[in-house]
């Protein structure tokens, strides 16, 4: 089986290394980061293949919903990684889950799990 390629959103240098090192010890493919979402939207123009994407809510006051409504037009599901919870994720992103900063890798690996796992 093939590693599912991630690609991460986080604005935070700290929480995206660690992030990035999770996923990796978990199996998957880490695909690419960004830290804004100027640099986000510029990674998905190169049409990177990408099976799952982790957002951060704000990225430096910036919400990440252009980025989610572009994944999610591409059949890319999203897992908002965020200290707001669901308070700050728009009405239209009410299917996509949330993982509360602060998490633990278990957590992280049992939304990753959850959310590849109901893919058809």
């Amino acid at each position: 089986m093939t590693a599912k390629r991630i690609f991460i959103v986080e604005d935070e240098a700290i929480l995206l290394c660690d992030l990035e090192d999770i996923v990796l010890q978990l199996g998957f493919e880490h695909v690419g980061s960004s830290t804004s979402l100027n640099e986000a939207m510029g990674f998905l123009a190169t049409g990177p293949e990408i099976d799952l994407a982790l957002l951060d809510l704000n990225l430096n006051g910036d919400p990440s919903d252009p980025i989610a409504d572009h994944l999610l037009a591409a059949g890319v599901p999203v897992l908002f990684v965020s200290g707001y919870g669901r308070r700050g994720l728009a009405d239209r992103f009410a299917d996509c889950p949330v993982l509360q900063k602060p998490y633990d890798d278990q957590k992280l690996a049992a939304a990753l799990e959850l959310i590849l796992s109901t893919r058809t």
